[in-house]
């Protein structure tokens, strides 16, 4: 399988792929409370043009596709897509990020076609602060026994934690202990200024650590990689799960990014943080060919650039410059 390279010498083989820019929360760090203008569905695109673009990514050595949103299931079939992407030549692990909410009635199913990890959003276990963080009336109970079952059903399920200043910094060691306990790999996310992250503050990763390993010990790195992304995973003797840290602000791994992004509209990003990419909704819809679009992908990664800005991430006047559920998560 050849592979996608940039010009500074990364191997791309990972996407995160957005089905929809929808999303049944409004997370203080992702969106306004009234939501935003939604994209019209036939801007969206069709599940049979991202697979014909799967399949063109496939061939180039993207092997690893995470699922993401908006929230994705928000989008109706998504796991009849997820079949479907999982079926392709040359795919290799596909993915889920979700808030959890609406997973229930689909994490058999899910299990039955191989997914092969389950990353879910949760910030908290307070069912107050669970409320203020995504502005939702949705209980927290009924998210935690579908991670259980997810669990139980084979599917590796991680957890996603933004640890932000005023909201949920004193619940951190209690989701470590809950994850760890139950055998689940809990990740804290470094906030990033990005869109409306840039109104919060969020709590430095040297803070978080020394939360965990005043409750726990001294943390130990872990014997195995878990996941595609940056994380770096520690053990904590006498458990089973695991702590990772993702510090794009503190400890910068840029030089080790292996990612592309695809938003629901058909627009490539190869950084987060920079508008550098191309849009392949026309393509798609255009008749160009399989090698069209090839040439195109390939000089959307040719300029990836070879850090973020997050100066990018504010528009002007210090507004958003774009909302995290726009652009895949």
């Amino acid at each position: 399988m050849p592979e996608l390279v940039d010009s500074h010498g990364r191997i791309i083989d990972y996407i995160r792929l957005s089905l929809t820019d929808r999303c049944n929360f409004r997370c203080v760090y992702c969106m306004p409370p009234e939501g935003e203008k939604r994209i019209p569905h036939d801007e969206i695109l069709s599940y049979e043009e991202l697979l014909r673009l799967s399949r063109i990514l496939a061939s180039m050595g993207v092997s690893r596709y995470k699922i993401t949103g908006g929230e994705p299931l928000c989008r109706k079939d998504a796991v009849e897509f997820i079949r479907d992407l999982k079926n392709l030549p040359g795919v290799k692990q596909v993915t889920l990020t979700t808030n959890g909410v609406l997973l229930g009635p689909s994490v058999e199913r899910l299990a039955a076609i191989g997914l092969d990890g389950l990353n879910v959003s949760l910030d908290t276990l307070s069912q107050g602060h669970y409320g203020a963080i995504t502005r939702s009336k949705s209980p927290l109970a009924e998210v935690l026994p579908v991670m259980a079952k997810a669990r139980a059903l084979g599917i590796l399920v991680k957890i996603n934690v933004v640890p932000l200043r005023g909201y949920n910094e004193d619940d951190l060691p209690e989701l470590a202990a809950f994850a760890l306990k139950h055998g689940y790999h809990i990740r804290f996310i470094e906030l990033m200024p990005v869109g409306l992250g840039a109104e919060h503050e969020g709590v430095p990763q040297d803070e978080v650590r020394a939360m965990i390993e005043n409750s726990f010990g001294a943390l130990s790195p872990l014997d195995r990689v878990i996941g595609n992304g940056p994380a770096e995973h520690f053990s904590v003797d006498g458990h089973k799960g695991s702590v990772g840290f993702i510090s794009a602000l503190s400890k910068k791994f840029c030089r080790q990014c292996n990612r592309i992004r695809l938003t629901s509209s058909g627009y490539l990003k190869s950084c987060l943080h920079h508008n550098i990419g191309i849009e392949l909704k026309g393509l798609l819809r255009s008749g160009a060919s399989d090698k069209d679009i090839e040439e195109a992908v390939m000089s959307a990664v040719r300029k990836k650039p070879l850090a973020h800005d997050l100066s990018r991430s504010r528009g002007e006047k210090g507004k958003a410059a774009f909302l995290m559920n726009s652009v895949g998560g």
